[in-house]
């Protein structure tokens, strides 16, 4: 483990009933300001509203993600070719990179309400400008705009779970990334739908009036109040910490291993005959899975040590890749991506909690910093995923891809123990 140069102050106590939404606020002493007399409570329904504002951005950021995708080809900018189309796509990935390290900075600073309002305004400034842009420039800014949004968006929301969240955070958060699935369920979908009843205009309709939702709720559900004022920490020490890289490498395995096979697979079931519609509830499917087994790894999680679970699901991502690619039909097919999907929300589930945890155990409350990490990950596992997929596909097929990316996952098992603190 790293030096710890920040201010030592003595871990949360994990065996005391803290009600959920009542964050527990550390500064440099160490001191617990929850009151006592309210330990202990049920809670109430008052108590998961982060929960419902956090669920409901990352639906809506998955859900405007899935809808510009089919949408995309019929803009008022015009035809595109492919070349202008990957660019479009590689521009999202370049805005979610470069604005998370700000929204890391600025959630720390100024607490994380005004982050989540800024993010839901650089959202409804991409759907206004996937609506009426009438150039590829302002497309590509839409775009840019969008992957900002989405920075905003998952660096302090899973901030503010980890932080109002913290005995059964791994459930709590699990509960919040089904959001994320079942926006990138229903937003291809009603996407496709709405175009096909009324044209162009309905779907962003619709997507801003979802986005003026959003952006109520972030302004009048989160508290104003900075809840975790403290003496500034040793980010560079905090960062080259084991228990935030390993988490952080988990993360980018995680996304690795899921994201090889969105661009690959439909390709291979194409060519075996599956149609178009066949591949989209095939991955569907997969990923009610993924919300569905949500409670059963939080009470695996809840049982046994995270950095086991966390393992086990690398190791499950692993395994199920090589078998995947050794299946044939859209039935098994199906049921070797459900697997892969019930692995990757044991990885990514516990791990998301597990970054919380580390910063807990440091006596801080810097969760910005570790959920901008967090952010960073999944972005370089998805950068990974895209660079093999293309330059592997020229001369590997997608069998000997599906088993490379798992051999490389398995590889990776032994530095996921490299963290010597048993996290429960």
């Amino acid at each position: 483990m790293a030096p710890n140069n920040t201010p030592s102050a003595p871990p949360i106590d994990r065996n005391s009933v803290v009600p959920d939404d009542k964050p527990v606020v550390i500064n440099n002493t160490g001191n617990d300001k929850e009151p006592p007399a309210e330990r202990g409570h049920l809670p109430s329904i008052k108590q998961f509203r982060v929960l419902g504002v956090v669920f409901y951005a990352l639906f809506l950021d998955y859900f405007i993600y899935g809808l510009i995708v089919p949408l995309t080809p019929y803009s008022t900018a015009g035809a595109m070719g492919k070349h202008l189309l990957a660019l479009l796509y590689a521009s999202y990935a370049f805005g979610v990179l470069a604005a998370t390290p700000l929204f890391g900075y600025l959630g720390e600073r100024l607490g994380y309400r005004k982050p989540m309002i800024a993010g839901a305004l650089l959202s409804g400034a991409a759907v206004l400008l996937f609506w009426f842009a009438p150039s590829f420039a302002l497309l590509l800014l839409a775009r840019l705009f969008q992957g900002a949004a989405a920075a905003a968006t998952w660096t302090t929301g899973l901030a503010l779970m980890a932080e109002h969240y913290v005995e059964n955070r791994v459930r709590m958060m699990s509960y919040a990334l089904v959001g994320s699935t079942a926006g990138s369920i229903v937003g291809p979908t009603l996407g496709g739908a709405l175009y096909n009843l009324a044209g162009y205009n309905l779907p962003f309709t619709i997507t801003a009036l979802l986005v003026l939702i959003d952006l109520g709720m972030r302004t009048f559900l989160l508290s104003a109040e900075r809840t975790n004022a403290q003496v500034s920490p040793d980010l560079w020490s905090l960062l080259l910490d084991k228990s935030i890289l390993v988490p952080a490498l988990a993360v980018a395995l995680a996304a690795f291993g899921w994201g090889i096979v969105e661009p690959l697979l439909p390709f291979y079931l194409e060519r075996d005959g599956a149609s178009a519609s066949q591949i989209g509830v095939l991955f569907t499917i997969a990923s009610i899975a993924y919300g569905l087994c949500a409670p059963l790894v939080a009470w695996t999680a809840e049982r046994f040590p995270i950095r086991w679970v966390i393992v086990g699901g690398v190791i499950g991502m692993g395994l199920s890749l090589p078998l995947l690619s050794q299946l044939a039909g859209v039935l098994p097919v199906g049921f070797g991506l459900c697997i892969l999907s019930v692995a990757f929300a044991f990885t990514l589930n516990p791990t998301s909690a597990e970054l919380g945890n580390a910063v807990d155990r440091r006596g801080l409350a810097c969760y910005g910093v570790v959920y901008a990490v967090y952010n960073i990950a999944y972005s370089v596992g998805m950068i990974a995923t895209n660079t093999l997929a293309t330059t592997a596909m020229a001369w590997m097929s997608l069998p000997q891809i599906l088993t490379s990316a798992g051999a490389a996952l398995l590889v990776c098992v032994p530095l996921l123990l490299l963290n010597e603190v048993a996290s429960t």
